[in-house]
């Protein structure tokens, strides 16, 4: 399959229309970054008792759709499926726009982001037995390899994107590996702390990454109006399926492992208590329910229409799988000795969220939304399939 990809020249009002509105949000997010900056963590929903909020959920939910994303390029790059290399290039770029809107979330949460080059002194001024300095090589390498990778990719050297995807491949493993690490080595916290935690979130980092990309990409061809090929995302939807069904048995082993007695209470708390209708509604039954109901029908998957409709529902899921993962999870006071400590500190916290994190938040989905369209707009993204193909389908289809 040979592909020739060119920027997209859009000429239509709603174009410019579409870098209006991503303009003016991102530039209200900012501005309720400086507000956050000069009034401090208090205008979140945050608390001494959720010490984590909207930016630490973002940055997870973040980096794990940008590791998705990368992987997924090397079925091209790495594996040489060419009937992939439709949404390949996209990818790559994708996951950069991704990590650094993921990026963006953890400076917003440091509440001084002018220090963040604190966290680069490894050795330095970090404590490297810190699972947080680890993720901090971590991401940094993640950076510096993802743009040689895109780079060689739009080269056309495939000897060397070859050989810099497969360390792709193995560093967004690790980047998310890690970012799960984070949770899952918290001991204090019976919820998080669990050996499966890791490959929990590269099962949800796979299955969300698959679902945002098919979604970006044919949206992608139907905004610029140019044709495509519907085989390759009717394939992915089998491997979607996989990798959701993979994710709800880790998720289930984990829910499970959890249950076992001593330290039950958090979990039940979570499946029974206040934010039981977020964790079975929208994670369990926006994530995984549905999605695989629909991804098991063929006369669905093999429907453009109905594809979007499931990959939407994971991305969903997948975000209110992280939501839940934080929020409860620090809202229930930790066991620090038997019985019930008096006072605030002994009662579950509450999580408002409120205007300035919501429009913080919207604000950086608007910047990564306005970097991607640029993208398109600028660089060689999107492949130009000619019109006499007879596999191709319009963005009418």
């Amino acid at each position: 399959m040979k592909l020739i990809y060119t920027p997209v020249e859009f000429q239509s009002r709603n174009y410019y229309l579409v870098l209006v509105i991503l303009s003016a949000l991102s530039i209200i997010g900012f501005v309720c970054f400086v507000v956050s900056y000069i009034h401090g963590h208090q205008v979140f929903g945050m608390s001494n008792r959720i010490p984590w909020g909207m930016p630490i959920i973002m940055t997870i939910f973040l980096i794990g759709l940008s590791a998705g994303s990368l992987i997924l390029s090397s079925l091209t790059y790495v594996f040489g499926r060419e009937e992939y290399r439709l949404i390949s290039r996209i990818a790559v770029f994708l996951a950069i726009v991704l990590i650094f809107g993921a990026m963006v979330g953890i400076s917003m949460d440091l509440g001084r982001p002018e220090k963040m080059w604190r966290l680069f002194m490894f050795f330095v001024l970090n404590n490297m037995r810190s699972m947080f300095a680890l993720n901090g090589i971590l991401y940094g390498g993640y950076f510096v390899i993802s743009f040689l990778y895109f780079g060689f990719i739009l080269a056309n050297n495939q000897k060397w994107a070859k050989k810099i995807g497969i360390l792709a491949i193995i560093w967004a493993s690790m980047v998310h590996m890690g970012t799960g690490a984070i949770f899952g080595f918290i001991i204090a916290r019976p919820i998080f702390y669990s050996p499966i935690k890791p490959f929990e979130f590269v099962a949800a980092a796979m299955a969300s990454g698959l679902a945002l990309l098919m979604i970006v990409v044919i949206s992608a061809f139907h905004f610029a109006k140019r044709r495509y090929w519907k085989e390759p995302f009717f394939s992915l939807a089998k491997l979607l399926l996989g990798l959701t069904i993979t994710l709800v048995v880790f998720v289930l082993i984990d829910k499970l492992t959890h249950l076992y007695s001593p330290h039950r209470e958090p979990t039940l708390w979570l499946l029974t208590g206040p934010f039981a209708r977020l964790f079975w509604g929208f994670q369990v039954g926006c994530g995984y329910i549905l999605p695989i109901l629909l991804l098991s029908l063929p006369e669905v998957r093999k429907t453009i229409k109905g594809l979007m409709v499931a990959s939407s529902l994971i991305v969903i899921g997948i975000f209110f799988e992280r939501y839940t993962l934080v929020i409860p999870g620090t809202a229930l006071p930790m066991p620090f000795y038997p019985g019930r400590i008096e006072g605030v500190w002994g009662q579950a916290g509450i999580f408002p969220i409120t205007v300035i994190e919501l429009f913080l938040c919207l604000g950086i989905f608007s910047m990564m939304g306005l970097f991607f369209v640029l993208g398109l707009r600028y660089l060689e993204l999107l492949p130009l399939i000619e019109k006499e193909d007879p596999k191709a389908i319009t963005e009418q289809s």
